[in-house]
């Protein structure tokens, strides 16, 4: 199954605690037979409404693929994670999947095309 995840980081984590978030998600996704196909950090942003006091939030996006057991290990992970002040994880539609792999498969291409 292919699985899109969004979750949101307090916006005074420290450098390193950021990268250890991401670092155990991602090693959590891979130990279970799973495969981070994207990820992507999209940065601080103001949130709609305060979270924990909180008016801004690190949002980072993943695209994996893995079993259906895996969804519900990483959000009883974070649950305990008081530095995560929200998370979702969506099942990928099949039109979706075929979008995401094409635009994945066009900047494959693409790449190569830049060296030369």
């Amino acid at each position: 199954m292919y699985y899109d995840f969004l979750y949101i980081v307090q916006p005074n984590v420290t450098d390193e605690g950021f990268d250890t978030i991401l670092s155990d998600i991602v090693s959590r996704i891979e130990n279970n037979g799973g495969k981070v196909l994207k990820s992507a950090i999209w940065g601080k942003k103001q949130l709609a409404y305060p979270i924990k006091k909180y008016r801004q939030g690190i949002y980072v996006n993943l695209f994996y693929e893995a079993n259906t057991t895996v969804p519900k290990q990483i959000e009883n992970f974070l649950a305990l994670k008081d530095d995560i002040l929200r998370q979702m994880t969506v099942k990928m539609l099949k039109k979706d999947i075929i979008r995401f792999t094409q635009t994945a498969q066009k900047a494959e291409n693409a790449q190569p095309a830049q060296a030369e």
